[in-house]
């Protein structure tokens, strides 16, 4: 063994070497083209998520804040210019002129200069006239109209039905001034032919009216605002990202995103502020009320375009990597044309420094080094040694001539990652492919052997066709003894391995023939393995018959007590240990019930009972739930997060907590876990606060009390009934009734 500080100085040796070893691999040029790539490709993705992160922090306050300048522009702009139609009609109604009109018993023909002054009237001045597509003054009192189109008596309006169904809407309209939005009714029209003699009632609508004494209407106007106009400026802010909409009563008079408009409406929404619609998509919202008009002005734009134009930088940065790359190939292969006599004279490098590793693996064996001689090879080579060692040597079944050359092909084509976990190197010595395996301690090094031997083995049988004989010596720790290890290694081959079938391949350590204790014994632990790689791979059958070889070896060896019992747990800790590696919690697989499950099998002493037991217990619902989890996928990522909260708070948080914490109205949330889960949030809290107080009665010695404190119930007695309605036992008694 070596001193403490040595040790440590061999580790960090070792940690060096091992970079080295992965760089040397590369070729020179292929050290440069990796370098140069990542030299720039690390710096490039991280200035575009940076670049990206700070657009999206920048143009979200900067948005918000031109939203808010919008807003006001575009109400300005909008309650000037219908303010002032509403104003001007409002005072053009309670002048001389709009009086003589109203008075007028019979439709007016022969008064040319009066009607002249109403038709200017009506028509609006120069700045108001460009809004206004059109006008209709009924004179409901004595039954006649007068619009652009000319004078005619009511009786006679070509749409006259159409025009009724309105006047009887404005009778039960208490407004005498507003605007209306009548754009789902058709003008009156016979192809691009406007109706003779008719009213046209459609599109957006200043009324104004006055009602009788009799509840009736004495009069009525229409301004037909041209909405071309209206929507031509609002189409300006549109293309800029942010869009109009206008509500005049509740009703939408104008808008140039009916989406947001139709989710503005359907939530009930009043403020401003920034909200997440059913449809997924997340606007921020500027609102202003007028009074003076009585409309309401909705300003916004979509939130999510923000990150979008934000990944700009993110591709902008993988195309200046992808251009590098593709400069860095040119550049290589130009260099490799060059190069050529220079990787010739590499490779004959590499060869050398191989065969003299070789060699001294081959000195090795023989037996021909002395501690001295090592050590001197260790320096010139840059060899770092280990405290233990294990040697596997193994032969190929078959036919002498079929192995003849195969030896130097298996040891030509192993991969590099195999080579790298192999020390110094493999050799072919007297017809065995020799192994050496170094590590930093005795456990370690088992751990190493086993893996390293199986993935050899199914290497040569995969790509060879050859089944394996292999002998594996005890553990070493002077490399001096590597003559005495291949003694072990050719023993162990000699007294059974070449005894075996050449259609099955065999493993022999000259471990079982010192009789050492099971707790040394490599092949247990290779068994342990495979059984574990079966569990793994979801083969039952297979898992089962290793597991019944297991125990029939320990009966065969009379390991009894408490020595099986510390070898049984042992099996079944590294069983449960599989859920884990697969991310499945352990309480996703076993009932609360059978937490005491390793006490339980450790009483079963029959061979084929504690077979069984295993295989219903643990076995099998640890390949139904990996079965489960393989079929079922990745499932909802919220849902995750969710059961994750849920598990880090032992069920103490709320759904708007939950929401909060990842960024989702509680409503939208609610919803997925429902559909995910098909139960409620509170359901799912239920179910973790009892799964953690079964957890905390049968682990645990806290009272019930301490439990139901740590759960954060407000009174004891309240969390004795929750625990009873859900399980119906008092938790008292479940925890003495399987605690038995």
């Amino acid at each position: 063994m070596y001193p403490e500080g040595k040790k440590e100085g061999m580790k960090q040796k070792r940690k060096r070497n091992t970079v080295k070893r992965i760089l040397d691999s590369l070729t020179y040029e292929k050290q440069m083209f990796v370098k140069l790539l990542m030299l720039v490709t690390i710096p490039l993705i991280i200035m575009g998520i940076v670049s990206c992160n700070i657009y999206i922090r920048s143009e979200s306050g900067k948005r918000r804040l031109i939203l808010s300048a919008y807003s006001d522009e575009i109400t300005r702009e909008y309650e000037n210019i219908l303010s002032s139609l509403k104003e001007y009609y409002i005072d053009a109604t309670n002048g001389d002129t709009f009086k003589w009109l109203v008075r007028q018993d019979e439709i007016p023909y022969s008064q040319f200069s009066n009607m002249k002054q109403a038709l200017r009237l009506l028509e609006g001045n120069y700045f108001m006239e460009k809004y206004i597509s059109n006008y209709e003054f009924i004179n409901v009192t004595y039954g006649w109209v007068f619009n652009g189109y000319g004078l005619f008596p009511y009786e006679e309006t070509g749409n006259r039905e159409e025009v009724d169904g309105f006047l009887k809407e404005q009778k039960k309209t208490g407004l005498s001034v507003y605007w209306l939005n009548r754009e789902d009714v058709n003008p009156p029209m016979i192809g691009s032919i406007r109706l003779s003699s008719s009213v046209d009632t459609s599109g957006m609508l200043l009324v104004v009216k006055k009602e009788n004494g009799s509840g009736g209407i004495s009069w009525i106007v229409l301004v037909q605002i041209d909405e071309k106009m209206l929507r031509a400026m609002a189409e300006g802010y549109n293309k800029l990202g942010y869009d109009v909409t206008i509500l005049g009563n509740g009703k939408v008079l104008l808008d140039t995103n009916p989406e947001m408009t139709e989710n503005y409406l359907k939530e009930g929404l009043k403020g401003s502020g920034t909200y997440r619609f059913d449809s997924g998509k997340k606007y921020n919202i500027n609102v202003r009320n007028e009074d003076t008009t009585g409309l309401t002005f909705v300003v916004g734009y979509d939130a999510s375009r923000v990150k979008k134009d934000a990944t700009v930088f993110v591709l902008a940065s993988f195309a200046v990597i992808a251009v590098f790359a593709f400069l860095l190939v040119i550049i290589r292969l130009t260099a490799m044309a060059f190069s050529k006599p220079l990787l010739m004279l590499q490779k004959f490098v590499d060869d050398q420094n191989t065969q003299i590793k070789e060699l001294f693996v081959s000195n090795l064996l023989k037996g021909e080094l002395d501690d001295e001689k090592i050590e001197s090879a260790f320096k010139k080579y840059e060899i770092t040694p280990y405290p233990a060692y294990r040697m596997i040597a193994i032969v190929c079944k078959g036919e002498n001539n079929q192995l003849k050359d195969k030896y130097t092909e298996i040891l030509t084509e192993l991969s590099e990652e195999l080579k790298k976990r192999i020390f110094i190197t493999p050799v072919n010595y007297e017809n065995r492919l020799i192994f050496l395996v170094g590590a930093e301690n005795n456990i370690e090094v088992d751990n190493k052997t086993v893996d390293l031997y199986k993935e050899i083995k199914d290497y040569i049988t995969e790509s060879f066709g050859f089944a394996t004989a292999s002998g594996i010596s005890q553990t070493f720790h002077k490399l001096r003894h590597v003559r005495k290890a291949y003694g072990e290694c050719a023993q162990a081959l000699y007294n059974k391995a070449n005894k075996e079938d050449t259609q099955n391949s065999s493993l022999a350590l000259f471990d079982d023939y010192l009789a050492v204790s099971s707790e040394d014994n490599v092949y247990d632990m290779i068994i342990e393995n495979e059984l574990i790689q079966a569990i793994d791979s979801c083969k039952e059958e297979e898992a089962e018959r290793l597991l019944e070889l297991t125990i029939e070896r320990m009966e065969m060896k009379s390991v009894v007590g408490i020595e099986r019992n510390f070898y049984l747990i042992r099996l079944l800790t590294a069983m449960l240990n599989i859920p884990g590696a697969a991310g499945v919690a352990l309480s996703d697989v076993f009932d609360s019930e059978q937490y005491n499950i390793l006490n339980r099998i450790t009483q079963i002493y029959g061979k084929q009972e504690v077979v069984k037991a295993i295989g219903q217990e643990i076995i099998r619902p640890i390949i139904r739930k990996l079965s489960e989890k393989r079929q079922e996928g990745e499932g909802s990522e919220i849902l995750k997060q969710v059961m994750k909260l849920l598990k880090d708070s032992k069920g103490n948080i709320t759904l708007n907590e939950c929401a909060d914490r990842l960024c989702y109205h509680p409503n939208y949330l609610s919803k997925v876990l429902k559909r995910e889960k098909g139960i409620t949030f509170t359901d799912i809290v239920s179910e973790e606060k009892l799964k953690q107080a079964k957890y905390m009665l049968l682990i645990t010695e806290y009272s019930v009390a301490e439990i139901s404190e740590k759960l954060q119930y407000n009174n004891v007695q309240n969390f004795i009934r929750f625990f009873k309605n859900h399980v119906g036992f008092t938790p008292a008694a479940f925890r003495k009734e399987h605690r038995k």
